[in-house]
């Protein structure tokens, strides 16, 4: 579980648009909009848009080591 001045600095990250350590991009897999809205006080859209840069942070990552191993 993670703790929450993990997750708060993850919303900020997202919020920000800076990128996410891997310890983080780990954390964030078990992030759902309604988890996002009751336990950190974010409405739907915030909630939605810190899910997205989490998926799109994964999938960075995943295509960089990709085209490293070309």
């Amino acid at each position: 579980m993670a703790k929450n001045d993990d997750v708060t600095l993850i919303i900020a990250k997202a919020f920000a648009r800076c990128p996410l350590t891997e310890k983080e991009k780990d954390i964030c897999c078990d992030f759902t909009i309604s988890k996002l809205v009751s336990d950190h006080c974010l409405n739907d859209i915030q909630a939605n848009l810190v899910i997205k840069w989490c998926a799109l942070q994964k999938s960075n990552i995943n295509s960089y080591e990709t085209e490293k191993e070309w």
